[in-house]
């Protein structure tokens, strides 16, 4: 592989936060990881090393980035997980995940009692209250629970997240309210940018990797006992409200954020045609797709507005003369209030438009030839974007 220049990276805060995207984004996500880890990177754990100038200390994750992110905090290398379920070893330092693990059908717990004087369906046609009737009472198709016994008997190393040496950010979404809640180890306040994101503690990591994986209607909500209400509140998918927390990375105070996501809209080839032709299945996917890479692009855009506003002014006022003192200061004040860190820089790993054999990848296949072209894909994305600096510098 030829030589990347990373040094601005040494000694520098550097997160990873990885997307959901089910079998197809974790064998994606491995690939990043395993170039990342050849371009010189190293990923803290209890077992790494302390003196690395070029360590990846912060794991942010939602859905099935936060189970690859937790391989990472546990100690786990991204070779050693590739080997896992490439070769399905019995002699693999880690056990791959199973069918019978991804769908399971046993119910976690019961659910509440549903009130009698309440139905949504009231004032809906006849007709449609009679094909809506079967799945009226069906809230997913399988839960996480096997998942959950999965990461308990074969991933962790501990249950406490105060345990890990990495930071290690697991984000769900509480289903009856409008909260998103990232499970860690430290009492965050409140996000400024989104009053309704909060931080928790005390919760295991197993229930949280668990939660963030509940991805609707696939999987059942998952139920988690609230340490300061002793009742149980439900969490689905953690990207439910908001693709890629990057601003968890961003409270911890991390320097450089590097975000990994599989949702790039398909755009048309000839030798495919119109996602037309495809059915329903498809046509779903990509409107999944849009709405997604719409929310990123907006965050990375209002970010460009931002940094185009304060280098705006700071020239205006270079240009007039004006007082350096009293521009550093407007500057400080416009960064805080379009909550804005010029020293933050955000590397994003994702697919290009015009690759739409990664659109068109079963996102539930195990296959390991399957998993292994997506792992080639996320490796070559990787290194093309370090090597041509396809990122804030």
């Amino acid at each position: 592989m030829q030589r990347v220049d990373i040094t601005n990276f040494k000694n520098k805060k550097v997160g990873l936060v990885l997307s959901g995207g089910v079998v197809k984004a974790a064998a994606w996500h491995m690939g990043v990881a395993l170039a990342l880890e050849e371009l010189g990177f190293t990923f803290k754990s209890n077992l790494s090393p302390s003196n690395s100038s070029l360590e990846i200390s912060t794991y942010v994750g939602s859905s099935v980035g936060a189970l690859v992110n937790l391989y990472f905090a546990c100690g786990y290398k991204p070779m050693e997980v590739i080997e896992a379920y490439l070769e399905k070893s019995k002699n693999s330092i880690i056990k791959p995940i199973t069918y019978s693990d991804m769908l399971s059908l046993k119910s976690i717990s019961k659910k509440p009692k549903k009130p009698m004087f309440f139905n949504q369906f009231d004032n809906f046609p006849p007709i449609v209250r009679a094909l809506i009737s079967p799945i009226e009472k069906v809230d997913g198709f399988f839960s996480t629970y096997g998942l959950y016994n999965y990461i308990k008997d074969h991933v962790l190393i501990s249950n406490k997240f105060e345990d890990y040496k990495a930071d290690l950010f697991i984000v769900a979404t509480q289903l009856d309210h409008s909260r998103k809640v990232i499970f860690n180890k430290f009492n965050y306040p409140n996000p400024s940018h989104d009053s309704t994101s909060v931080y928790y503690t005390n919760t295991p990591v197993a229930d949280s990797v668990a939660a963030s994986m509940s991805v609707p209607p696939i999987y059942k909500p998952f139920p988690i006992k609230n340490q300061e209400t002793n009742k149980i509140d439900y969490y689905i998918d953690g990207e439910i409200r908001e693709t890629l927390s990057n601003h968890v990375a961003v409270d911890n105070s991390c320097e450089f954020i590097i975000s990994s996501w599989t949702h790039t809209p398909y755009h048309y080839h000839d030798e495919i045609g119109s996602l037309v032709n495809y059915g329903i299945p498809t046509i779903l996917l990509q409107t999944i797709h849009l709405a997604i890479q719409k929310k990123i692009i907006s965050s990375r855009a209002n970010r460009n507005t931002a940094s185009d506003i304060i280098n705006t002014v700071s020239d205006y006022m270079k240009n007039n003369n004006l007082s350096n003192h009293h521009r550093k200061k407007i500057c400080n004040i416009l960064e805080r209030k379009l909550d804005f860190n010029p020293r933050i820089h955000f590397i994003d790993i994702y697919p290009k438009s015009d690759s739409f054999k990664m659109f068109f990848k079963n996102p539930f296949s195990l296959d390991p030839d399957k998993m292994s072209e997506l792992i080639s894909l996320g490796y070559k994305r990787t290194i093309d974007i370090f090597k041509n600096h396809e990122y804030e510098s």
